[in-house]
């Protein structure tokens, strides 16, 4: 008997001590789920591409405590490397990666497409972490919408024992079917919203995006001193065209117009249908002499050109262009102030006798 009774407060040390490691794994895996659930709202509340991308690339690795993120994309159509844009797709380098083979992600997957855990192989997972050799163990995920693979987001932690293969997968699936409908989403609505901002005759972009953009790059001339030129080009007597030979012959000339546009155009140059047969060019950190040049070879391009409007004869027509440049010197420091000068200086050159370029004073 005295030997039972001696026994019992070990057994309650040990029970007890069970207990408290069996609450602190309750209370921590409470803490974990109540962290996914509000990544999971974060990602659900954003149908911004560029915000989702950001939650992704740059949230996800600090609120779950990883070495590394990156995200692996099937592109085969440059989809979502149009709609993510030069500039922020070089800012997330070596962690947004794109593929237009699906053969390239599948070699991760077995058939069932499920997530991968394993230890860090560099001849295996370089591909997947370009920029990371000190990753132990990691966590490959499909992403698979309309049981389509779209993509899979890679996980890596330089803990061996943050992700190992025995471990339930449960968590992990949910997560790449969130995130897997989230890109879905984000990708339609962004689509939708590129679609707006396009002009449908001619294919390139219309007032509205240019209203947007000229006072981001008007905001960035000004922080790092750097010139903005604007061209205004109006094509001459267009009236007559669609007077004379019907509005689809003006519409053809607006449209090929708008090519030789871009074909001439920079890759940092922004270009848009401004109304009517009015266009505009934004050169960002160009001075008033190279946005001249360019502005010569625009107009006499346009000069040369035999437009095609379905009849024997091809049409020839001119081009009036007002250009302006905002730097330090000049007295314009306002996106209004840019395009009532650039206006005021098409009106100058139409005034002036048209097929010119003028520039504004």
């Amino acid at each position: 008997m005295h030997s039972f009774d001696s026994k019992m407060p070990q057994n309650a040390v040990k029970l007890q001590a069970n207990l408290d490691a069996f609450l602190r794994t309750a209370k921590h895996n409470e803490r974990k789920q109540l962290n996914f659930q509000e990544y999971e709202l974060t990602l659900l509340n954003s149908d911004d591409l560029l915000d989702l991308l950001r939650i992704i690339l740059e949230q996800h690795r600090d609120r779950f405590q990883l070495s590394e993120v990156t995200l692996l994309l099937l592109d085969p159509e440059y989809e979502f490397q149009r709609l993510i844009g030069k500039e922020q797709l070089q800012s997330w380098q070596g962690r947004l990666l794109f593929t237009d083979s699906e053969q390239v992600i599948n070699q991760y997957f077995s058939l069932r497409r499920k997530p991968r855990l394993s230890s860090f192989a560099p001849h295996s997972h370089q591909r997947l972490f370009p920029n990371s050799h000190i990753l132990k163990s990691v966590a490959i995920l499909p992403l698979i919408r309309h049981n389509k693979l779209i993509g899979c987001l890679n996980l890596g932690s330089r803990s061996y024992e943050r992700f190992q293969v025995d471990m339930g997968t449960q968590f992990l699936q949910h997560l790449a079917a969130v995130l897997s409908a989230c890109l879905d989403n984000a990708r339609l609505q962004e689509n939708i919203k590129q679609i707006g901002l396009i002009d449908p005759l001619t294919g390139i972009n219309n007032r509205r995006f240019f209203d947007q953009r000229v006072d981001e790059e008007v905001t960035l001339s000004l922080r790092n001193r750097a010139p903005l030129s604007c061209l205004f080009l109006d094509l001459d007597h267009f009236k007559r065209v669609n007077d004379s030979h019907g509005h689809q012959a003006g519409d053809a000339v607006l449209q090929q117009a708008a090519h030789i546009f871009s074909d001439i155009m920079r890759t940092s140059d922004v270009l848009a249908r401004y109304g009517g047969e009015e266009f505009v060019i934004l050169l960002a950190n160009t001075n008033t002499e190279t946005a001249h040049d360019i502005a010569e070879r625009i107009r006499a391009s346009i000069n040369q050109t035999h437009f095609d409007i379905g009849t024997a004869a091809p049409l020839k027509i001119t081009l009036s262009i007002g250009l302006t440049t905002m730097n330090a010197t000049s007295p314009i420091k306002t996106t209004q102030q840019l395009i009532n000068a650039a206006d005021q200086a098409v009106y100058a050159a139409k005034v002036s006798g048209r097929n010119r370029v003028h520039q504004a004073h």
